[in-house]
């Protein structure tokens, strides 16, 4: 089957839905050409009216914003609708639909309605809403309304999303209570007393009132009344939210996200990951842009050797090559390398009074080159990172030639012999950025080698007692989790919160996952209907990282059945049992002694 074309922007703006559905789609599930896409919305944001509605389960939310849907098209707005409902314990997808209750305005050409699943997220959206409003955002929708889950006072990553939040109340449902403690109800810039004929509604009104609703910004939170199923009171709302836009503005979310630290007080380093984003994100902007790397570093130093920070032409910058002793002036060498366009090699010495302010016990010195971001060379580096293909830069320090070498392939003008090929491919395979030895000839300039190969990843099979300490340990050691577990009561976003948790059988979650060699596979279930198809697939790939729980007995009679089943060679690539034996017994010891093996496997020469 041919893949899925690529997110077509143009054709988005140009009005075309089944563009924007299959961008949405794109984005949803990290396709190709979704980061590509995400990159070229910086500059077409901010025009949009973000309004966010939360609040309890059967407060009528879905019903509320249908009737508003209608109000606003009266208006002559284009009105997109993101609804996060909880994911479906079969398919991962949303749950509810919520479009289904929104569906008698489905049909107009002024709006779209989408239903993004949780996926376990908690606060009452999904990973993806935030890029969705983006996209509805730039395709140029008037309003973006986003609906949360639903499940009460966790839900207040609206507020970081949203210019307007409006909590919806159902009356009877404990809002006198709610009213007194912090919670959901305190991002309220409009509180909604909804199914507004109730007999009690009233009460709710006095209790909400009563609560006071200054919000500063010029702006009281009023409590307003609706009948959302025969649209009472949905004018005054819609009004309301009009006054607040006034009043508050719009695109908050981007000036909050958007605000860069002044070099003085430099940002904390970012992954990778984080600091090429922003370089896409700057350079879809048409600002300049230079990328500083750490190539040496003498005696203590507090980044290592492949550190980047990033700065565009205005200043900002993201990542940290020092911690902060040197960032101002390769910001200020940054600039001017934008400007001119030629590569720089600075050396600085770091003292020991200004090692002592960013923890160092002494001081050092560190090289860094900074040279300009174009399209010649990082178009295709930038490349191959968004497709996850390991690659590595080779940089001549004394003129900024460069090479890119892949596993099969050299692109760049700076010619590399065998030895340094070689030597850069065993960097790439065991991720060591790092100088090359001399090639060929003594009297060869020093090369740089900085290697591009993604976030290692750990599968872990399993979602039990261990998993729910060695998930988050591995998630801060820089590792990509993935927790798979078909028993829906073990794989809940109670048990594992904010862990990407796969309910496939195991077998189904590797042959998708396909782990390569920056992958560790760690089974824990102690049953066999379970570990056994996992390793089975984990021994046919190049997983660097292959290891089981169990005791010498258990494993005896692992051994025995995937011997049995053809697999005897490849048995011995299982760690079991799994883990550094350091004598603990308790769930946080054992994930501690797992995760030690895992990072020492990976970094062994």
């Amino acid at each position: 089957m041919p893949p899925p074309p690529s997110p077509d922007f143009d054709a988005i703006a140009a009005g075309s839905r089944p563009a924007l559905a299959r961008a949405l789609t794109a984005i949803e599930n990290d396709l190709p050409g979704a980061d590509a896409l995400l990159a070229s919305l910086a500059g077409r944001v901010g025009r949009a009216h973000v309004v966010g509605i939360t609040g309890a389960p059967g407060a009528g939310k879905s019903t509320l914003i249908s009737a508003l849907l209608g109000e606003l098209l009266a208006r002559d707005r284009r009105v997109a609708v993101v609804a996060v409902d909880p994911s479906s314990p079969v398919s991962g997808g949303a749950l509810l639909g919520d479009r289904v209750r929104m569906g008698t305005h489905g049909s107009d050409e002024r709006v779209f309605i989408r239903s993004l699943s949780s996926r376990g997220q908690l606060g009452g959206l999904s990973r993806k809403t935030a890029h969705a409003v983006d996209l509805f955002d730039a395709a140029g929708f008037d309003v973006v309304v986003v609906e949360t889950v639903g499940v009460g006072q966790s839900e207040v990553e609206i507020a970081r999303l949203a210019d307007t939040r409006v909590v919806v109340c159902a009356p009877g449902l404990g809002d006198e209570v709610q009213a007194i403690k912090a919670g959901v109800l305190e991002i309220a810039d409009i509180l909604v007393v909804n199914k507004g004929d109730s007999p009690v509604a009233a009460a709710t009104v006095r209790d909400l009132e009563a609560r006071g609703g200054a919000r500063g910004e010029g702006w009281e939170v009023p409590v307003l009344t609706t009948v959302a199923s025969s649209g009472e009171g949905v004018a005054a709302l819609a009004d309301r939210l009009a006054s607040h836009a006034q009043v508050a503005g719009i695109g908050r979310r981007l000036k909050t996200s958007s605000a860069a630290p002044a070099p003085s007080a430099p940002s904390a380093p970012a992954t990778d990951d984080q600091i090429f984003a922003q370089v896409e994100r700057w350079r879809a902007e048409s600002r300049g842009v230079a990328l500083a790397t750490v190539v040496r570093t003498w005696g203590s130093s507090p980044r290592p050797e492949g550190s980047h920070l990033a700065v565009e032409e205005g200043g900002a910058f993201v990542g940290s090559v020092s911690g902060g002793c040197i960032e101002g002036a390769v910001i200020g060498e940054a600039q001017d390398s934008i400007a001119d366009g030629k590569a720089r090699l600075l050396e600085f010495g770091v003292s020991d009074e200004q090692a002592w302010e960013v923890g160092l016990a002494c001081g050092g010195r560190v090289q860094v080159l900074v040279e300009r971001v174009d399209d010649e060379l990082f178009g295709p580096l930038l490349t191959a990172r968004r497709a996850k293909r390991p690659v590595a830069l080779v940089t001549r320090l004394a003129d900024g030639a460069h090479a890119l070498v892949f596993d099969d392939a050299v692109a760049g003008e700076l010619a590399l012999d065998d030895t340094q090929l070689a030597e850069t491919r065993a960097r790439v395979a065991a991720n060591r950025s790092g100088a090359l030895a001399a090639g060929k000839h003594a009297n060869e300039e020093p090369l740089f080698a900085r290697c591009h190969v993604g976030a290692p990843r750990m599968i872990i099979v399993g979602a039990v007692h261990i998993t729910q300490a060695l998930a988050p340990m591995a998630a801060i050691a820089g590792f990509d989790v993935v927790v798979v577990d078909p028993r829906r009561a073990f794989a809940t976003p109670e048990r594992l919160p904010n862990v990407e948790v796969s309910t496939e059988w195991p077998d189904e979650a590797l042959e998708r996952l396909q782990p390569d060699a920056q992958t560790a596979v760690i089974t824990l279930t102690h049953d066999p209907k379970l570990d056994d198809p996992a390793l089975t697939i984990a021994l046919a790939s190049p997983a660097f990282y292959i290891g089981s729980l169990g005791s010498t007995r258990t494993h005896a009679k692992r051994v025995a059945r995937l011997t049995e089943a053809g697999l005897g060679e490849a048995i011995p690539r299982i760690r079991a049992p799994v883990g550094l034996d350091l004598g603990g017994r308790a769930p946080a010891e054992i994930a501690v002694a797992i995760l030690a093996e895992v990072i020492q496997t990976r970094h062994q020469k």
